[in-house]
């Protein structure tokens, strides 16, 4: 592990065990300032772990137009840009001041310089410096590194291009990056979930077994779309576009990450008064990220889609977390708790902090060592199981749901799942259009993709997701 991971764990395992050694006396901690402390630790962890994969993956090449060789490139044609394309093609990035640039970035800062340019000679910026277009040695940079880096419009990323990014997000995410991943083809788009049982018999010399016809299994994925907007101010140039580029790159890729990872934990279609399980009392806004166009995602699953009853929850009775709590939940899992490498729990920091660090059983930080680095956000384990900890986990009522009332979320929850038994679908990986406002003299970035989450089976009466909820965590 790295100085840095190295420091970042040690901190986080000096607030564990000041939170264990407070336990009987909770209230000399002020666990507001604990759970945020705790929370932009998990930050900083992550970020640590995506920088450390991201040195030692293998780095995207580029495109085969370099490989035909240097010689197909004029060095005056590419001006400054020679040896960082030269760079990028060979290595996947390059230098930039203290900067890494990618392809995707200069492909960015092309797009943002065009579209301030055609601000200006429209006449939507006056009183300022003289604004230039984007380079000829820029746009023969990205010419030379994406074999659709001419002639695209503005509003979309070339594939080679979108691909890098779209892979950042995944090296972001703790969630859906563990789920089986499905490029739709059509939206919706109905993923064949493969036969069910067969019947084996014992079988005699030259006697024909009886036939099995096994029934078979589907789910749809429907996609809802996620968009995000950043803004900057007229008259960047062209050097500082290009540093500004892998900045906006890192905050698109976290920020794509935890929308992806929140909406497979959190998508509910219901489109009323009460019942949405993230603001039960309330008609959620057209606009909330949640409010799915298709199926429903993890929380909902145990919450709501199990059988009826108990269903496949264990409610913990508004009172600290106990081993029989998570035991009970694992059990309702018949099979598909049998493998702990397929089985995640997500939780949230204060049922992290005040439950899962009380019970006997818990791999903590400390233990953990190296293999706590093995996931992105992963902390520490329980009964084997990996226990993630997301922001996107909310706290909720006595019966899980969220309330608008944020004062009357204050009870913990966990979701148990069978990583094998979910899929995320995305119809469109990412599109990213760039327009301005006059009046605010800014330009506007939006950026989107598509995405759907179904569950393997029949949701009734599926049992590889569970939940337990009530959990005290003041």
């Amino acid at each position: 592990m790295s100085e840095k991971l190295d420091t970042i764990l040690q901190a986080m395992q000096e607030l564990t065990t000041s939170v264990k050694e407070h336990k009987p006396d909770p209230a000399t901690l002020d666990w507001d300032s604990v759970k945020g402390q705790f929370e932009a630790q998990i930050q900083l962890l992550v970020a640590e772990q995506v920088r450390q994969q991201m040195e030692s993956m293998p780095v995207r090449r580029g495109s085969p137009i370099w490989a035909q060789g240097v010689e197909q490139f004029d060095a005056k044609e590419l001006g400054k840009y020679a040896q960082v394309v030269k760079n990028i093609a060979k290595d996947g990035e390059s230098r930039w001041g203290v900067q890494k640039l990618n392809a995707f970035d200069l492909w960015l800062a092309d797009r943002i310089l065009e579209a301030q340019y055609r601000a200006k000679s429209q006449g939507y910026i006056s009183g300022v410096s003289e604004v230039e277009p984007s380079s000829d040695e820029l746009k023969a940079a990205i010419k030379a590194l994406t074999s659709t880096g001419v002639g695209t419009g503005d509003e979309l990323v070339p594939t080679d291009l979108a691909d890098s990014l779209w892979q950042d997000f995944f090296l972001q995410s703790r969630v859906v990056a563990s789920m089986s991943v499905i490029e739709m083809p059509t939206n919706p788009f109905d993923v064949p979930l493969g036969l069910g049982d067969v019947t084996w018999y014992k079988g005699s010399e030259n006697t024909a077994t009886t036939a099995s016809d096994p029934a078979t299994a589907k789910s749809t994925l429907t996609a809802t779309e996620l968009m995000t907007e950043q803004n900057w101010s007229y008259t960047l140039d062209e050097d500082a576009v290009v540093a500004m580029a892998p900045a906006i790159r890192q905050r698109l890729a976290i920020s794509g990450a935890e929308i992806i990872d929140a909406f497979a934990l959190n998508a509910d279609d219901t489109d009323a008064a009460t019942g949405n399980i993230n603001l039960d009392d309330a008609d959620p806004a057209a606009t909330n990220y949640y409010l799915s166009a298709g199926q429903d995602g993890i929380r909902h699953q145990w919450l709501v889609d199990a059988a009826s009853g108990s269903g496949l929850k264990v409610d913990a009775g508004g009172d600290a977390l106990v081993d029989g709590d998570i035991t009970g939940a694992l059990v309702k899992m018949t099979k598909y708790a049998v493998n702990p490498e397929q089985v995640l729990m997500v939780t949230d920091a204060s049922t992290y902090l005040k439950g899962f660090l009380d019970l006997d059983g818990v791999i903590t930080i400390d233990k953990f060592g190296p293999q706590a680095v093995l996931k992105t956000g992963q902390l520490a384990a329980y009964r084997g199981i990996p226990i993630i900890v997301s922001a996107s986990h909310p706290l909720g009522e006595a019966d899980g749901k969220v309330s608008t009332t944020a004062e009357s979320n204050t009870l913990g929850s966990i979701s148990i799942f069978n990583r094998m038994m979910w899929y995320a679908g995305f119809r469109r990986r990412i599109l990213i259009e760039i327009d301005r406002d006059i009046q605010k003299r800014q330009y506007i970035m939006v950026t989107s993709l598509r995405e759907a989450v179904a569950a393997h089976g029949t949701r009734a009466s599926a049992t590889h997701t569970v939940g337990v909820y009530n959990i005290l965590v003041t």
